[in-house]
């Protein structure tokens, strides 16, 4: 279950919709790869939600990175706070870190590429702005996330990601 904060009036809240919308398909379509996959007999190595999470994240960077729109990069993590999710079991696993190693990381990397390339989840002829599908990676991010994760700690573990991956900036 999930919640985004809308504001009082009507603004923004066809945004927000579109956000939880792409989102809800990005995760479906990538649930789907780690389920094809476990599917495979890959079970003892299956992806986690944080290896998804990290997955998404190093996405999201990669894009922001690309356009070389820096402030993009504040207002994913700044998202992070105000996307709110339910956790997933009230039994969490102990922490488990993601595997930066992990053997599927490229499959699921990919993945992921596909997904955003896919017409059918994002309308690829630009009518979707690029913050918006940055925010929907933060919210299929946070999907995953917590999964292992109180909704808290998932909320700050993503944003934690997102801005430690920004360019080392010199100092003056």
């Amino acid at each position: 279950m999930s919640l985004i904060s809308k504001p009082f009036d009507d603004s923004g809240v066809d945004m927000v919709d579109d956000i939880a919308r792409y989102g809800l398909c990005i995760s479906k379509r990538i649930e789907q790869f780690r389920q094809r996959n476990r599917l495979q007999g890959e079970t003892p190595n299956s992806l986690s939600g944080l290896d998804i999470t990290l997955g998404l994240c190093d996405t999201l960077c990669g894009i922001i990175d690309t356009t070389s729109h820096e402030p993009y990069r504040t207002e994913c993590a700044r998202a992070a706070d105000t996307i709110f999710f339910e956790s997933v079991s009230p039994d969490y696993l102990p922490r488990q870190e993601p595997l930066n190693a992990h053997p599927q990381s490229r499959g699921l990397a990919e993945a992921i590429s596909s997904v955003l390339a896919d017409d059918q989840v994002l309308p690829t002829d630009g009518s979707v702005p690029l913050q918006t599908v940055l925010m929907a990676l933060v919210w299929s991010a946070l999907s995953f996330a917590t999964e292992s994760l109180p909704a808290d700690q998932a909320r700050a573990w993503v944003r934690g990601r997102i801005m430690g991956s920004a360019p080392s900036r010199p100092h003056h």
